[in-house]
């Protein structure tokens, strides 16, 4: 069950947990109708195997700690999941960031209802739309204003993919002999989170999270040991909050660690599709990633409550 399961606050809410085996069926069907390409699939990948991972270091779904590796899927109450495929994905790092899909003809109704029923979602607390259907954008801009929210920042993204044999086959650039590679440790987190753009409350055990459980890589000056440079595995199992400090920038490190990164991953979890969400106006990003050999697999938004 996930973290709340049903508390006092929402008993009777439209939205029902789904348990553990039921995610998984869910993924199964996602696999099944869209294939290992689809992002919704990876985002119930991702999570699946966060949770093996902290069952196994015996870490409680409660703990504070480590709530930002714990997305709770939801269905309609009275619905069945099986049918239409029917969720709503509820994340909580920095902010509440939601994802909500289904497949279900003629508008969706039963995920909509979800949507506007529920009472689960923050919508005035500055919640993160996720990975949102170009064909659900309007509506759901209009439910949020519906729910008080007083303004958005919608950003078009691409979703860019790589498949899993061609990642394992990634060049990764030579690095040069004033630079070490490394995997990130905790006590790299607080010099990661000084410089990064969307820290906030809750931030840094999000980031010390990521690094104990995921995969990680940071760039160094071999004569300090100064990290200049490092590449996160994101929430979908792919690449993501790659940075490159300033004073490092134009020597080729992002592009180092983006296609190291992209090798390390698809070696390690046998016939994973590697992808990254980049903001549609990053042209840099676009160009990096495609010189590895990823290509745009679709258009969506995120869009951002305020």
């Amino acid at each position: 069950m996930g973290i709340d399961g049903d508390k006092d606050d929402f008993v009777g809410d439209i939205l029902r947990p789904l348990s553990d085996s039921e995610v998984d069926q869910l993924l199964d069907l996602y696999k099944a109708r869209f294939g290992v390409r689809n992002f919704h699939y990876l985002l119930m990948y991702n999570q699946r195997k966060w949770d093996r991972q902290l069952d196994e270091a015996q870490i409680p779904r409660s703990d504070p700690a480590y709530i930002s590796l714990r997305k709770q899927f939801f269905t309609h109450r009275a619905g069945d999941f099986r049918q239409w495929g029917t969720y709503v994905s509820l994340h909580r790092d920095i902010v509440q960031s939601v994802s909500f899909f289904s497949w279900q003809p003629d508008g969706a109704a039963e995920m909509w209802q979800c949507l506007e029923q529920t009472k689960r979602i923050e919508w005035t607390q500055g919640a993160l739309l996720t990975n949102v259907d170009l064909g659900f954008c309007e509506r759901i801009k209009e439910l949020a204003g519906q729910r008080g929210v007083t303004g958005m920042q919608p950003r078009q993204c691409f979703g860019m993919v790589l498949p899993h044999q061609a990642a394992l086959e990634a060049e990764v650039p030579e690095l040069l002999s004033e630079f070490d590679m490394r995997r990130l440790t905790d006590e790299d987190a607080a010099m990661v989170h000084a410089t990064w753009p969307n820290k906030g409350e809750g931030s840094l055990a999000y980031l010390r999270a990521l690094i104990r459980f995921n995969r990680t890589l940071g760039i160094c000056r071999s004569d300090t040991g100064e990290l200049i440079a490092w590449i996160f595995q994101n929430d979908f199992s792919g690449l993501g909050m790659l940075q490159v400090l300033p004073k490092a920038e134009s020597r080729g490190l992002g592009g180092l660690l983006a296609a190291a990164m992209t090798r390390r991953i698809a070696r390690g979890e046998p016939d994973l599709t590697l992808t990254a969400w980049i903001v549609a106006t990053n042209w840099r990003s676009e160009a990096l990633l495609k010189r590895i050999g990823y290509q745009k697999e679709l258009v969506n938004e995120w869009i951002k409550l305020l």
